[in-house]
């Protein structure tokens, strides 16, 4: 206990210190260890960063998260893992730290107590919105069936199971052979449980991880979505895709297999759906790239089972002056490279003090997605470059 107290203590220390310093001139509400599991009060901390664009603490949070998914995921060092996803967590809150927070908790947990500060993990997760809700609903199930902080604590998992089915979580096989819900299996609360979702829904075949996935991108509404040169940024896209969907996502596994920490993955948009095929658009930030963080932002398209039939690199910052932008109306894909024109060199102005007076057209290139979902040419000028050659397939 007094390790930990003494890690926790190191954590808030790391990230306390810049946050008072900036405290003194913005009145900035920070966090405390204590306060991390209390939803209005990571609420005000993530508020006032909004309205303040705090760069600082988002790269040094990223830093910690990243640092983290390192240890959990790839080298199972999860007694590493869970301080430096507190610490992000103290720099500034994010809805994905506190589900690998709460991931971590429950992998590693041995008493009652670190089950439930696993739950508590995966409640603030839910409060900021996380993404698919119904993995995340069914690993609080998981916590509170461990943690059984009360007499009636099958009200509580059967309540998660059930929302977790509403939003789309299908995998019965999975849910019978967990051991975190073993005991919950053999109760009377399961059965009602069955009662409650319908039978026919559990003599189904389960829903595959895949319709998981692609339940949390946001659906276009119309049949056209598009980028534009100001937009590449993506500055309004929050959502981390989960490490959990790494066969869906190959940027995602580096060339040794393990989880590449140093991008973080923003679901997009799902802009179409047919018998064959989903199309699917998601980013990648690089968190070492200062102003201008490389950000490849990928429209893929996949087979029902998550198959990766084609892709294609839609838009992106490759650097202060080179950008991409597109768009997709039906199954036609417009990219167009651009050259961003600065008002004062890039050397002598920060962006935020210096001014974009035109993007200046390079080259546009049309492309097109076939009814087997395949992308093929229509019209490509000699020479353009297409960037998915600067990312991993």
């Amino acid at each position: 206990m007094r390790t930990w107290i003494f890690i926790l203590f190191f954590a808030f220390a790391a990230c306390s210190d810049p946050v008072i310093n900036y405290v003194a001139r913005v009145k900035l509400h920070y966090l405390t260890i204590d306060d991390i599991y209390e939803p209005n009060k990571v609420k005000d901390m993530l508020f006032d960063a909004e309205e303040r664009n705090i760069d600082s603490l988002r790269r040094k949070s990223r830093e910690y998260f990243l640092s983290g998914v390192d240890a959990f995921r790839n080298r199972n060092k999860i007694d590493e893992a869970i301080p430096d996803f507190k610490r992000s967590i103290l720099c500034l809150p994010d809805a994905k730290t506190y589900y690998e927070l709460g991931s971590a908790l429950l992998s590693t947990a041995k008493w009652q107590n670190d089950y439930k500060e696993a739950a508590n993990a995966f409640m603030v997760a839910e409060e900021l919105d996380f993404k698919p809700k119904s993995l995340l609903l069914y690993k609080l199930a998981c916590a509170h069936n461990m943690a059984r902080d009360h007499d009636d604590h099958f009200y509580d998992v059967s309540n998660c199971l059930l929302r977790a089915f509403s939003e789309g979580f299908n995998d019965t096989v999975a849910l019978i052979k967990d051991p975190f819900l073993s005991s919950f299996v053999q109760s009377s609360s399961y059965k009602q449980l069955l009662l409650n979702v319908g039978a026919a829904k559990w003599n189904n075949k389960p829903v595959e991880l895949f319709n998981v996935f692609v339940s949390a991108f946001p659906k276009v509404e119309n049949t056209t979505f598009e980028i534009k040169p100001e937009q590449v940024g993506m500055s309004d896209y929050k959502n981390s895709i989960s490490f959990d969907f790494v066969r869906f996502v190959p940027e995602m596994q580096s060339s040794s297999f393990g989880r590449d920490v140093s991008h973080d993955f923003i679901y997009v948009a799902s802009v179409a759906e047919t018998p064959i095929y989903h199309v699917l658009i998601y980013n990648s930030v690089s968190y070492y790239g200062e102003q201008f963080q490389p950000i490849y932002t990928k429209l893929v398209t996949y087979n029902k089972s998550g198959g990766i039939i084609a892709a294609k690199i839609l838009a992106g910052q490759f650097s202060a002056e080179k950008i991409k932008s597109g768009r997709i109306e039906n199954n036609q894909i417009t990219i167009t490279d651009y050259k961003r024109i600065w008002e004062r060199a890039i050397t002598e102005l920060s962006p935020e003090e210096n001014k974009v007076l035109k993007y200046e057209v390079i080259a546009t290139a049309k492309f097109r997605i076939q009814e087997d979902g395949t992308i093929i040419e229509e019209s490509v000028p000699n020479g353009f470059k297409d960037s998915l050659l600067l990312v991993k397939q």
